[in-house]
């Protein structure tokens, strides 16, 4: 089996979105410049925010899992107070309970948990 190891996200400004995931993930990236920052992740993978020239950026979806619908809750309270754009509220849907925000490069940020 084949495995994706880092997320790369192409972004107009690394420095501006580097402050936005900072506040969110609760963690300082480990390089930040005005080309690119790079934050290593609890589970070893890489979230990498690239500068991109031009109008080629491509708008992404990001996954974030977490374990039950009340951490769904409050993530969702945790990331309006940091400044996230809110593009979907909690929801209840059949796989579970999840919301959708916005980073600063209109990439969707999904939050979720299974239902069991």
């Amino acid at each position: 089996m084949i495995e994706i190891e880092d997320i790369l996200l192409a972004v107009a400004d690394p420095e501006t979105s580097a402050r936005f995931y900072a506040g969110l993930l609760g963690c300082r990236p480990v390089m930040a410049g005005p080309d690119r920052a790079l934050f290593v992740l609890s589970s070893g993978r890489a979230l990498g925010l690239l500068r991109c020239a031009g109008d080629r950026r491509e708008v992404c979806e990001v996954d974030f899992p977490l374990d039950g619908a009340a951490a769904v809750d409050q993530a969702h309270i945790d990331w309006w107070d940091r400044g996230a754009r809110i593009l979907t509220p909690p929801v209840d849907t059949q796989p579970g309970r999840s919301f959708v925000a916005g980073d600063p490069d209109g990439h969707r940020l999904r939050v979720y948990a299974v239902a069991t």
